[in-house]
């Protein structure tokens, strides 16, 4: 029997909802978990400004990334815990929040996305941490190409702005990767430590974001 070959497309999550549909919930958890590995750093870099500007206060999102992963792999935590780290986290400091801050806000809150995923692992759930990767190459990329690529590019139309984002590199490296992760989760089926271990680090992509930023 030929092997399948999983190809998520950009903007079509309906096919990412018709493959998630396959996993068990810890998968699901996984597969979030991964992705906000790749937002992360774009929060690290507002985490690192505000501090500067005098923030002290105790990083509740790394935290609870930290404690998502745990979980995986077989720490006991309740629900009420992930209540209390959900409830951490939305007390994001909106102080400091500026129009320049967009990514680190949607890697917040693709984490709280997943922390309600690790209470009710839904597909909706799941598939809003997937929209929040969506959101943040567009606002990103429709950013940059606004203002230092392409001097016509407040006259094209939303169709052809998204078939450029969607084939853009660091459009077609991000599907790829969930592309890769989600084979990789249908087709093990025990999450060892060292399996966790494998998806997590392979995300990481050298400390920057998917949109290499850090």
């Amino acid at each position: 029997m030929k092997e399948k070959i999983i190809n998520l497309k950009y903007d079509q999550l309906h096919i990412l909802e018709q493959e998630l549909e396959t996993l068990p919930p810890m998968h699901r958890i996984a597969f979030a978990a991964a992705c906000c590995e790749r937002l992360f750093p774009n929060y690290g870099i507002f985490l690192r400004e505000i501090k500067e500007q005098g923030w002290n206060e105790k990083d509740p999102i790394r935290e609870a990334l930290k404690e998502i992963w745990e979980f995986l792999v077989g720490k006991n935590v309740d629900a009420a815990r992930f209540r209390q780290l959900l409830s951490n986290c939305e007390r994001y400091p909106y102080d400091y929040e500026n129009e320049e801050t967009a990514e680190s806000q949607r890697a917040a809150w693709a984490i709280c996305s997943t922390l309600e995923l690790c209470l009710e692992p839904t597909l909706s759930k799941i598939i809003s941490v997937a929209k929040h990767i969506e959101e943040t190459l567009f606002e990103y990329l429709d950013c940059e190409m606004s203002e230092f690529e392409n001097a016509n590019w407040d006259k094209k139309s939303h169709k052809q702005v998204l078939e450029v984002i969607a084939n853009h590199p660091f459009t077609i490296r991000e599907m790829a990767k969930q592309s890769e992760d989600l084979q990789h989760l249908q087709e093990t089926p025990t999450l060892t430590t060292e399996f966790l271990q494998r998806l997590r680090t392979s995300s990481e992509n050298g400390g920057k974001s998917l949109l290499n930023l850090s």
